[in-house]
């Protein structure tokens, strides 16, 4: 298993956006599909795990009253906290995954690309953490590259499989890219057309 400390902070010596978000087509699609699938246009509380340098965050910044970004990775930390420094109702902060995932509860949670970076027992307590982490409307947003990353076990499919099987919240849409897999999963149980009573 490799050393995911000591892999992240390679990647950030490297580079201040290693997947180069800003700049990348594929990225910048991908943001935007999954802000389109979002079922509401704004958040009271949001958490994202796994913020990066907070390129995705200034966007989910601007559908949400209180966003919490969240990277074990101290340099990801930083250049997310100076890209948005400007946004108060933003908290940038260091944490890992599971150790230390707060107790409350939110209405977004995003994990993007961040799951099959765990081992495969962590990620189980992430879906258990997330079976009691949402609001009574609340919603996840789970994203991830298709392909395998060397040295880690899981893959998105793998994530998405368990995450399909474990949560007890019903999936609201799924996307499968060639590239990447995109999940909704929604603690309301009404479809957005119900709850909007555009049917019966």
């Amino acid at each position: 298993m490799t050393d995911v400390s000591a892999y992240f902070a390679q990647i950030y010596a490297d580079s201040s956006d290693p997947w180069q978000y800003e700049k990348r087509w594929y990225e910048v699609r991908k943001r935007a599909i999954c802000l389109s699938l979002l079922p509401y246009p704004h958040f009271a509380k949001a958490i994202e795990l796994g913020c990066s340098n907070g390129v995705f965050s200034e966007q989910l910044a601007q559908r949400c009253d209180y966003l919490r970004c969240v990277d074990g990775q101290l340099e990801a930390v930083r250049l997310a906290s100076e890209r948005l420094q400007e946004k108060a109702h933003v908290q940038v902060m260091q944490g890992l995954i599971p150790q230390d995932l707060p107790s409350e509860r939110f209405d977004l949670i995003v994990v993007s690309e961040i799951l099959y970076y765990l081992a495969p027992e962590a990620l189980t307590e992430v879906i258990a953490w997330l079976n009691s982490a949402l609001t009574d409307n609340g919603v996840i947003l789970a994203c991830h590259w298709r392909y395998p990353i060397d040295g880690f076990q899981l893959t998105g499919e793998t994530v998405h499989n368990s995450l399909q099987q474990q949560l007890h919240y019903r999936q609201q849409s799924h996307l499968i890219d060639q590239d990447f897999l995109l999940t909704i999963w929604q603690a309301n149980h009404q479809s957005l057309a119900k709850q909007e009573n555009l049917v019966e």
